[in-house]
């Protein structure tokens, strides 16, 4: 027996961009500990305790989490 996971959210009616080139864009988006589940079939995998955000039509975008420096401005600035 396997026991189905219901995800923690689902984001629905909206445009959401997957940056998958076969599927670029989905209707619905459903997370699971911070991890994506699926795309475009999220209210099948939803649970009762399921945090559902209507999009009213908006766009969701892939984050970018981008930790860097420019190595030339903190050495000019270490030296002034």
């Amino acid at each position: 027996m396997t026991l189905k996971t219901s995800p923690d959210m689902i984001l629905h009616h909206g445009q959401i961009t997957t940056l998958d080139p076969k599927h670029p864009e989905a209707k619905s988006l459903a997370i699971k500990d911070g991890r994506i589940l699926g795309v475009d079939d999220a209210e099948s995998q939803r649970g009762p305790n399921t945090v559902v955000i209507d999009l009213n039509g908006r766009r969701v975008v892939p984050g970018l989490d981008d930790s860097h420096l420019h190595v030339i401005r903190v050495v000019l600035h270490y030296n002034m």
